[in-house]
This record gives C-alpha cells, sequence and structure tokens, in this order.
C-alpha cells in the first residue's frame, strides 16, 4: 500500500465520523441502548390527551347574587376593568356583566409571567371599593386540563328513577371511589354538555324551609325571628374545661340539627306566646341548586334520565393505567351494591380511546411510510439499503421518546402530531449517506470507504439542511395567543426528532452500512465523473478497485440499466437547456409568471379558513329563547328533540341538559371508520338533517344552533360582525342595530345558526321610593329594601351538615317561591322600627326594557352578530357579505362597527404566521450565507421556495383544500425541507470547478450526479407525508402542501436551479472565456 493510500485512508477514518466504523461494537451497543431506554421511556411516560398548557389568559369573576347586567357593570365590571388596564403585561381585556355576576377575561401578551400580573390584579381590586354584599372576586389562570380520564353517564328508566335519585346515588359513588384506583377527583353533573367541562355542583344542595305567610302573619312574626330561633337550637356551645379529680374534661351543650326532621321539630316561640313547630308553618324540602333537566337517549331508546361523573387522574400520571384502573372499580362496586340495580353507565369524552386512537393512527401512518419508503429505496437502491434506512426511523423516534421523558414532557396529541409531521422529513435526512455510499460501492470503492467517503462528501449540507428544516420550525415557539401555546408545542419534539436523525445518519448507519452490505466483485467506469478526480484521488478508486472486475453497463441489472438511461437523458436534457439562453431564461422565468398566474386566479378560489371541517364524529347545539325564559316553557320541545335524534342510524349516544332558557345538546355518532365500513353518512351529512327537523322550531321563536365538532382549540364562530358603542347610553340602539344586522345574515346564503353576544331579556320592573313618605314617616330606602330582599330571595338561617358537607338551610316565604309579580311586593308588609308597614305606600314601580348582559371590549360595550357557514361553505367566502351589509348601514350617532369571525379574532396569530414565514426565510438564508459565504448562491437555493410555492397553488387547487392553519405549518415545514436538494446540489457545482471542471460541464455534471438522489430523497419525503393526506380535512391541507411543494420544488431544482446557477455566475465567465 502507497503512502498516499495509506494517508486517505487514516484521513477518512480518524476523527468522529470514522470512529463509529471503526468501533463498529460501539455502534451496535449505542443502538441496543437506544432500543431498551427508548422502550422504557416509551411505557413509562405519562400519556395524556392534551398537555398542561398556560394560556396566558386571567379570568376575574364576581358574583353579586339577584342583581341586573346594568348594576353589575356599573357597580362591579367597569370599576375593576378601569382599575387593571394600566398595569404591565395586559394586552387586551374584554368582559361580560350578566344577571347575578361579573365575568372579565385578561389576555396577556407574550412572554409575561402570569403570576406576577395575577398577583397585580388581586392587589388592585383589593383597593376598589365594591358593594358590600358582593361575593368576594375569584382571580384564576387559566390553562388547559389534562387530569380528565373520562365521564360516565349514570342513567335508568324515567318512571323508575328520578333526576335526584341519581344525583343521589353518583354521590355514594364519587364518596365510595374519590381518592382510590388512580382517581384524582371525582366532578358531579358534567356542566355544560358542549363544553365538556366538569362541574361539582350537581351535589350541591340547600335546605329550603318555605313558610306560609298567612301563618307566618297570623304569629307575628319575622323572618329574622324565625331564622335566629333556628340558629339557637343548631349549634354546639363549649362551656369550658374543668378538673375532676385527677383528669380534665370538656364540657359543652351540644344542639347540632343532623337532620330534616330534627329542623321541622324546632319550636317556634309566637310574640303571643304561642309555641308551635316549624314543620307545622313551613314545608321543609331539599332543593338541589342546579336544577337542569338532562334526559339521555340510544338509537330507539330515549328519554332517559341521567346524571355524569367525570372521573379526573392525577397529574402526570398514565392515562390508560389509571383509566382501566378506575373503570374496573367503577363497575365492581356497581355489581357489589344492590342499590344500583337497574341503573346502567355509558362511558363517553373517553381520553384513553382517543389517545389510542391517536397512537393508532401514528403507528399505522409509521408503518405505511416506512413500506412505502423501503419499496422506494429498493427499487432505486437495494434491499439491504432499504432496510437499514427503514431501521433508523424508529430509531430517531425511540431517542425522541427518551429525550421527551428526560424532559418532563407527556406524549399527547401535540407531540403524535409533530411524530407524524417528522416521518417524512427525517427519511429524507437518513438516506442520503446511504444512496450516496451504495453510489460509490458501484464506482468501485469497498464498502467501508464508499460510506466514509459519503459522510466527508455530505455531512457539510446535511447539517445545513437540517439546520434549515430546524430554523423554519422555530418561529412557531414564539406565535401569540392560545393556538400559539399550543403550536409551541410542535418544535420541541421536530427538534429532537431531526436532530437524532441527523446523528444517527451521520454516526451508525455508516457501522450498519458497513455490515450489512456487501462488497461487489464488479465496478461500473463513469469516464466524465473521474475526470474530474485529483491524482491523489484516481489512485485511491485504483486500489480500492483491485480484484474487481469492469462491468459494462449493457451488463447490469434492470434497476442499474433504468437509472443510467435516466441519467443520460436527463444530462442530455439539461445540456440543451444549459447552452441555449432562451432556454434557460424560459426555465428561469416562467415558474414566477405562472405562480403569479396561480395568486391572480387560483388563490382567490382557495379562500382561507383556521380549521377546516372534519368528520370528529360529534354534533352539538342548543335551543334557546329569550333571557328570562322559565325553563318550563321549553320542557315540551324535549320530546320533539328525542324525535329528530334517536332514530338516527349513525347514533351511539346522545344527551340533552335543560337549564334555565336554553337546551343544550351534544350528538355522539359512531365512529368514522365503522360508519364508512356500513356505508352511512358522514356528521355534515347528519348534522344539515337534525338541523332541517330542528329548524322549525325558530317559527315559535327559538334560536335553534347545530353544528360539528371542530378541530383545534376553541375560536368562536366562523363569521361575524362586531357592533361597538362609545357610551353605555347607547346599549339599546346597539341591541336594535344587532337585531336588525341578525335578520340580514340570516338572509345569506350559507349561513347558519346566527346568534348575537346579548341575547333579548323580558325586561324589568324597578321600583322607585317616594322620598317624602319615607322622610314623614322616619324611614329610609335601607329600613325597606333589605326586609324586600329576604322576603323575596329569603335568608339564611345555618346550615345543617350530611354525610359530604354542610347544606345551607334558607328561609322563604312559599307564596314567593316561584311565581312573584310586582303587586306582591307593593303589598308586602313589613317589620320597620315604626311597626309594619306596606311596601306600596312609599314605592310605585314600572316597566322597562333590560339587556341580558353587557359585553364590554378594551372598555367600550359591545355586541358581536355571528354565524357558523354551512359545510362546503368557507368563512372567507361569507365574511365580505357581511362586512357589505355593515358597511352600508346608517348607523345611529355612537355605533361603529369591525369585522369579526375567527379570522378577525385570531388576527394577530394569522399575522404573526405570515410573519414567521419571513423570519424562517431570512433564517434560512443566513445559514445558507454561513455555508457558502455568498449572498448570490443563497439566493438561487431560495429561489426553490418559490417553485415549491408554484406546486402547492397547484396541487390545494386541484384537491379542493383551502389556505389553513395546516397549510401554514405545512409550508413552514416545506421551506425547511424543499431547499435541500438544492444545497447539495449547488455545493456538487461548487466541488466540480474547484476541480478545474468548465463551467457547463461542472454544472451538469452536478445534476447527473444529484439526479437519482434527488428522485428518492423527494419520493420517499412525499411518500413519508402522503398517507397523512387521507386522513382528514386538517391533515390533507398539510399534507398536500409538502407533498405537491416537493414534488414541484424537486422537479424544477433538477432544471430550474442549475439553469439559474449558470445564468447567475458563470454565463459571463464562459463568455469571457470563449471570447
Amino acid at each position: 500500500m502507497s503512502n498516499t493510500i495509506e494517508k486517505i485512508n487514516q484521513k477518512i477514518e480518524k476523527g468522529f465520523f470514522g470512529f463509529w466504523v471503526k468501533k463498529f461494537r460501539v455502534s451496535f451497543l449505542a443502538i441496543f441502548l437506544i432500543i431498551v431506554a427508548g422502550a422504557f421511556s416509551l411505557v413509562t411516560i405519562p400519556k395524556e390527551s392534551s398537555p398542561d398548557i398556560k394560556f396566558g389568559v386571567i379570568s376575574v369573576v364576581t358574583p353579586y347574587i339577584g342583581v341586573n347586567p346594568t348594576d353589575i357593570d356599573s357597580l362591579i365590571t367597569d370599576k375593576i376593568e378601569k382599575e387593571i388596564k394600566d398595569l404591565d403585561g395586559i394586552k387586551k381585556i374584554t368582559s361580560r356583566s350578566s344577571v347575578g355576576v361579573s365575568s372579565i377575561t385578561v389576555e396577556l401578551h407574550n412572554g409575561v409571567e402570569t403570576r406576577n400580573v395575577l398577583t397585580d390584579i388581586k392587589d388592585e381590586i383589593d383597593k376598589i371599593s365594591l358593594p358590600e354584599d358582593a361575593e368576594d372576586t375569584l382571580v384564576t389562570e387559566l390553562s388547559s386540563s389534562n387530569e380528565l380520564m373520562f365521564e360516565v353517564l349514570l342513567y335508568g328508566d324515567a318512571t323508575r328513577y328520578t333526576q335526584f335519585d341519581l344525583v343521589n346515588n353518583s354521590q355514594i359513588i364519587k364518596n365510595a371511589l374519590e381518592g382510590s384506583n388512580g382517581i384524582s377527583s371525582i366532578d358531579l353533573g358534567g356542566a355544560d354538555v358542549n363544553s365538556g367541562a366538569g362541574s361539582s355542583s350537581a351535589d350541591d344542595y340547600e335546605i329550603k324551609v318555605l313558610l306560609d305567610r298567612d301563618k307566618v302573619e297570623l304569629l307575628n312574626l319575622t323572618l329574622g325571628e324565625i331564622s335566629n330561633t333556628i340558629k339557637s337550637y343548631n349549634k354546639n356551645t363549649p362551656i369550658g374545661n374543668y378538673t375532676i379529680g385527677d383528669l380534665n374534661y370538656d364540657f359543652r351543650f351540644d344542639g347540632e340539627l343532623a337532620n330534616i326532621t330534627e329542623l321541622k321539630n324546632v319550636v317556634i316561640k309566637g310574640t303571643k306566646g304561642s309555641n308551635i313547630l316549624l314543620g307545622d308553618i313551613a314545608e321543609i324540602k331539599r332543593e338541589y341548586k342546579d336544577d337542569s333537566i338532562k334526559k339521555l337517549g340510544f338509537l330507539d331508546n330515549k328519554g332517559l334520565n341521567y346524571t355524569s361523573l367525570v372521573f379526573n387522574k392525577g397529574k402526570g400520571s398514565n392515562v390508560f393505567d389509571v383509566s382501566d384502573s378506575a373503570k374496573n372499580a367503577l363497575e365492581d362496586y356497581l355489581k357489589s351494591n344492590p342499590n344500583f340495580e337497574g341503573l346502567d353507565i355509558f362511558y363517553t369524552k373517553d381520553m384513553s380511546e382517543a389517545i389510542i386512537e391517536d397512537y393508532t393512527n401514528l403507528s399505522s401512518t409509521a408503518m405505511q411510510t416506512l413500506v412505502l419508503v423501503f419499496i422506494t429505496i429498493l427499487l432505486f437502491v437495494g434491499l439491504r439499503e432499504s432496510l437499514i434506512a427503514s431501521m433508523l426511523l424508529p430509531l430517531s423516534f425511540l431517542i425522541t421518546f427518551i429525550v421527551l421523558d428526560t424532559l418532563g414532557f407527556s406524549l399527547n396529541f401535540l407531540t403524535n402530531f409533530s411524530l407524524v409531521l417528522t416521518l417524512g422529513i427525517a427519511i429524507d435526512t437518513m438516506i442520503v449517506i446511504i444512496e450516496g455510499a451504495s453510489e460509490k460501492i458501484k464506482l468501485g470503492y469497498n464498502k467501508k470507504s464508499a460510506v466514509l467517503l459519503a459522510v466527508k462528501d455530505y455531512k457539510a449540507p446535511l447539517i445545513a439542511g437540517t439546520l434549515t428544516t430546524l430554523v423554519a420550525f422555530l418561529p412557531l415557539m414564539f406565535l401569540p395567543g392560545v393556538m400559539g401555546k399550543f403550536l409551541a408545542y410542535i418544535p420541541i419534539t421536530v427538534f429532537v426528532t431531526l436532530v437524532a436523525a441527523l446523528i444517527l445518519s451521520l454516526t451508525v448507519s455508516s457501522a450498519l452500512f458497513v455490515k450489512f452490505v456487501k462488497d461487489l466483485d464488479y465496478y461500473h467506469k463513469d469516464e466524465k465523473l473521474e475526470a474530474t478526480f485529483s491524482k491523489n484521488q484516481a489512485e485511491y478508486l485504483a486500489f480500492e478497485r483491485q480484484g474487481k472486475r469492469e462491468q459494462t453497463h449493457d451488463k447490469s441489472n434492470m434497476r442499474d440499466k433504468v437509472l443510467l438511461g435516466m441519467g443520460l437523458k436527463y444530462y442530455n436534457l439539461l445540456k440543451k437547456v444549459i447552452i441555449s439562453r432562451r432556454n434557460r431564461l424560459i426555465l428561469i422565468f416562467s415558474p414566477i409568471i405562472i405562480l403569479i398566474f396561480t395568486f391572480i386566479f387560483i388563490s382567490p378560489q382557495l379562500g382561507f379558513t383556521l380549521f377546516p371541517a372534519s368528520d370528529q364524529g360529534v354534533i352539538t347545539g342548543s335551543i334557546e329563547t329569550k333571557e328570562g325564559t322559565d325553563k318550563r316553557a321549553l320542557v315540551k320541545y324535549l320530546s320533539q328533540l328525542d324525535e329528530a335524534i334517536y332514530k338516527i342510524p349513525e347514533l351511539k349516544v346522545y344527551y340533552t341538559t335543560l337549564s334555565g332558557n336554553r337546551i343544550d345538546i351534544y350528538i355522539e355518532l359512531l365512529q368514522k371508520s365503522i360508519r364508512e365500513d356500513m356505508g352511512m353518512r358522514d356528521v355534515f351529512e347528519v348534522e344539515k338533517v337534525i338541523l332541517s327537523q330542528l329548524g322549525e322550531l325558530e317559527s315559535d321563536g327559538l334560536t335553534v344552533s347545530i353544528e360539528t365538532l371542530k378541530d383545534g382549540p376553541p375560536t368562536g364562530k366562523a363569521v361575524g360582525i362586531k357592533l361597538i358603542a362609545n357610551n353605555s347610553k347607547k346599549v339599546e340602539d346597539l341591541k336594535n342595530t344587532a337585531s336588525i344586522f341578525k335578520e340580514k345574515f340570516r338572509g345569506i346564503e350559507g349561513v347558519k345558526n346566527v346568534t348575537t353576544t346579548s341575547s333579548e331579556s323580558p325586561g324589568q320592573f324597578i321600583f322607585k321610593f317616594n322620598k317624602d313618605k319615607l322622610a314623614e314617616s322616619g324611614l329610609t330606602p335601607n329600613d325597606i329594601v333589605s326586609e324586600v330582599y329576604f322576603y323575596t330571595n329569603g335568608m339564611k338561617a345555618g346550615s345543617i351538615k350530611s354525610e359530604y358537607e354542610d347544606n345551607d338551610v334558607v328561609l322563604k316565604i312559599a307564596q314567593f317561591d316561584e311565581n312573584l309579580s310586582p303587586e306582591d311586593i307593593n303589598n308586602l308588609l313589613i317589620d320597620t322600627r315604626i311597626g309594619k308597614v306596606r311596601v306600596g305606600d312609599f314605592a310605585t314601580y314600572e316597566f322597562t326594557k333590560a339587556v341580558s348582559s353587557i359585553n364590554r371590549e378594551k372598555g367600550k360595550i359591545a355586541i358581536t352578530v355571528e354565524a357558523d357557514v354551512v359545510s362546503g361553505i368557507l368563512p372567507s367566502e361569507i365574511q365580505p357579505a357581511l362586512e357589505k351589509i355593515a358597511a352600508e348601514y346608517i348607523y345611529p350617532e355612537g355605533i361603529i362597527y369591525t369585522s369579526g369571525g375567527e379570522n378577525e379574532e385570531n388576527k394577530d396569530l394569522i399575522v404573526s404566521t405570515f410573519k414567521s414565514l419571513f423570519i424562517t426565510l431570512f433564517l434560512i438564508f443566513s445559514i445558507l450565507v454561513f455555508q457558502f459565504n455568498s449572498f448570490g448562491q443563497p439566493a438561487v437555493v431560495m429561489y426553490s421556495v418559490v417553485l415549491a410555492m408554484l406546486g402547492v397553488n397547484i396541487g390545494l387547487f386541484l384537491t379542493g383544500n383551502p389556505y389553513s392553519m395546516a397549510f401554514m405549518i405545512g409550508f413552514i415545514a416545506l421551506m425547511g425541507v424543499v431547499v435541500n436538494d438544492a444545497i447539495i446540489l449547488i455545493d456538487r457545482i461548487n466541488k466540480n470547478l474547484e476541480k478545474g471542471i468548465d463551467s457547463l460541464h461542472a454544472v451538469i455534471g452536478a445534476g447527473k450526479t444529484r439526479l437519482q438522489p434527488i428522485i428518492v430523497t423527494t419520493l420517499t419525503t412525499v411518500f413519508g407525508i402522503l398517507p397523512l393526506a387521507f386522513k382528514d380535512e386538517f391533515w390533507a391541507g398539510l399534507g398536500y402542501t409538502i407533498v405537491f411543494g416537493l414534488f414541484a420544488g424537486s422537479a424544477m431544482t433538477l432544471f430550474v436551479i442549475p439553469s439559474l446557477y449558470y445564468e447567475v455566475f458563470l454565463r459571463k465567465k464562459e463568455n469571457k472565456l470563449t471570447k
């Protein structure tokens, strides 16, 4: 062996990358450790539906029971807003003042420490003088809940089990199971069927003492006197600790009431000396504060009473383990307790099932990707090479699991999303070295030299290519809003997986290649390529070829013949393009012209929606009447609702909750795959059927809203117009304008579920005192108002402890319990310091209009008129029509409008995402400047992004997908990937030029060398992403963006990038040489 050969061997084998081949056992040990540690992490890492995300939003809630929205707004909401609006870190304040409660939402700027602002808000509220009888203000931080395991619907025949029976049974279950078998807590009630949020109010009741007004007046008693009597009988009184003999003993009077029976037997003493039992002058009953009517139904089974129990796990625990344990414990308990005979349970919102479905989709997509990648590499490279590449992808995933577990992350829908996204991207990195080494073996190198030379040739462009992909995702970490908080989790997983793929491809893949790929006993001569070799390179290649025979291409296998033929045709075609400046210019500028054409004529047809509608198998909705309507007015519609739903063949379960003036609806269909296998309708068709049947109810003055469950975080309705008043005196004008807009919007084709954020109220009765009469009698308004309040709203008289909690005892006049007229108040006789007086002698009343709620945004009163769009229609198609109506309307003085809808509400996110696209371009360009030490060559590389965008526009148009958030994420990923081929191609051209090859042959030679790798990497990436495009509408937007963009970008890279490089850098040089 000559000194030259020995030096070359030492050069390629020494250093970090050569180590993994020389010490191949270390490589195999590393693979073994990755498999063991990765499998362990995969088993132990917490698996959740969603991560615990801090939204950067603070909720400020102040209850003020019984007070109307106008007073809530002026006495509480407005004061708090003015006090906190100038605090640092606050981006936006919105509020809603409704009957009995002030709700303020404070959105913070990105990067602000929520806890600091929360403390500041509490401090500022402490300075405000709020009404004394208002409850304490609750200031909390909002975050996503990842503790839900599942919700259980406990149901039974309505003739056998009342709602209260079910609530009592659910309380028994809660008491028996909470805190065991991985169950951290059980919330009763299930709350809003549309939100699925848990609530613990279902078991909260009070003991109502309904006093007979005539009997109380006959005894000459007041509510206060009766309340004091009950309190005196309902307390334990300690009287001290005393010594008897050598021991100390506690002494006390035991007087607490234990139950309703004891309460009934409390002796009430009348003012005339007569004694009577409380039970003789009052009806005493237990009344749940949640008085909603809940009905459940299945296919061909309806009208069942139900209540719900929400099972929560401990933070960070594995949902699979604790969910199974909790279900087993629940089912065993029900079977062992005879009191539950005749009751059934149904699991819904089961996070373990949802996560299993996620992992099933992930594993299915991964398998499809591996199979497609395996076949592609098998066809273009070889069997052993395809096996190595297919092995590296799972290894990169296992490394990802190890890192995420070590950093304390969980596996959730965002990490799963990221893993699926990186399937196709990572494989692009992994096959470059393998494919390059395979080509060098065919040239005559031994496998060890081939793979180490491939690493030497491609490590720089591979690292640069990976960096460009990583920086493409970096801006996602800094997007604003709730959606931005979710998207920030994507780059973390992508970073880990792609870096793992890069490291594996540059290290252990070399050892695998050397051990599993066979050396050839022949070689193919490539005179054009070998002519570019230096003397040392030629000598080394000759040494490597010793003992091998030259094989002409006509004796090659079919695959090599096909690839050789493609290479020659491409070489000749590219040569014709390059030598003709006219052809070059046409090829360079035609994509730009076509791209502009697509932006003008195709982009408007694509439209934009934040999240494309997809079949989630869930339909939610509501039937609502004017605010203040008693729920009994809606009871008759429950049976009509049952008839519209329970015979739907696709139905799995539905349940409704009637509370106040609204019926909430939740409908869950059979799984999409089951419906497809059985030839059933999709969720959008079922939605139309239900909407058409229930839409008839609008003729009764009801508002019907039916919609399918959307992907992504809540974004509000799709389209809308926001009406804003400059002061509170314009509320009535604002309401009237909103009502007009509501009717106008209903007439627009493609619009459904038109609502406003301020519903209609029946009005209010306002009592005003005659100040002169009060003064004449020596009374003040407080002397009368406080007593009227107690008579109408009740008076607390202590509490009675149950097995689970303290329950308030509330005294109330029976005649005022449900129905109350203004004349009843007028005729009310109340005790004052001057004796009994009639309220009507000191006050008069009048009826006025009232608002059901007052909404503020940035301090100004606002009402949004909003709507959903029917399936197949994009918000971007409807919003202009709404804005046209708004622009042409003549507004009352002091009323203005702004755009609403999901795009407007998420405007900051959309704008920031577009900004991130430009930041990504700049970062990629900067990396390329560093690599090439040039501004011009990176600009040529970036031209591939333009070519990719052309493919994206055409692809979205052909597949019928709109621009969306999925498109944006897909295009960000595409920008990082599509430049990789151009980077390696230009790197190859530069190396050819450094070897002294003439300009023409340097360019077309580089193109020919990179033809097969570009085809292979493009196909593997496309096949890695393509299965996503068929999953649902969201993934389709992302998948087709990458697939068509990569196809167009890579295909044109083979012709446009060489032409552009030649035109910009080599044409003048070549002309000078010619001259």
